[in-house]
């Protein structure tokens, strides 16, 4: 399970150094995607392999062929150098609106982990933590 909030610098070559606590949570074979809301997921394998034998079908609709699409041709594997960064593309970088020499925000979201551009981070967190009371009655009260 992951959580908490780090905050990491984004070198110019477009790496970030993933936390500690968190990278020694995630098996090798995790792959960086883009995930909702505009932003990268980290996938462990689990939830990576789930995703994609739901997107095997050769006769899938249109939302689903979009849906792989999007998600497999931006992906790349989790590796981390020897100073625990891991290697952001350009197109997953203009994606989330991450700029080399800029913060990121590396979150804990459950199952997988988020790397969200700081200002995207800060304006979204900071709209659904006045929300929390709502969503949380909203989600607790459609699991009843």
């Amino acid at each position: 399970m992951f959580w908490g909030t780090h905050r990491v610098r984004v070198d110019e070559k477009g790496r970030l150094a993933v936390p500690a606590s968190i990278r020694r949570q995630l098996p090798e074979g995790s792959f960086i995607s883009i995930g909702q809301d505009r932003v990268l997921t980290i996938y462990p394998p689990a939830l990576w392999e789930s995703l994609a034998s739901r997107l095997q079908d050769p006769l899938l609709g249109p939302e689903q062929r979009g849906l792989a699409r999007a998600l497999f041709s931006k992906a790349v594997a989790c590796e981390f150098d020897s100073q625990g960064r891991a290697s952001l593309s350009p197109e997953q970088r203009r994606l989330a609106g991450i700029e080399p020499r800029s913060t990121a925000a590396v979150i804990g979201s459950g199952v997988k982990v988020e790397i969200w551009a700081e200002d995207r981070w800060d304006s979204y967190s900071g709209d659904v933590e006045a929300r929390f009371d709502e969503l949380a009655d909203q989600v607790i009260s459609e699991r009843v």
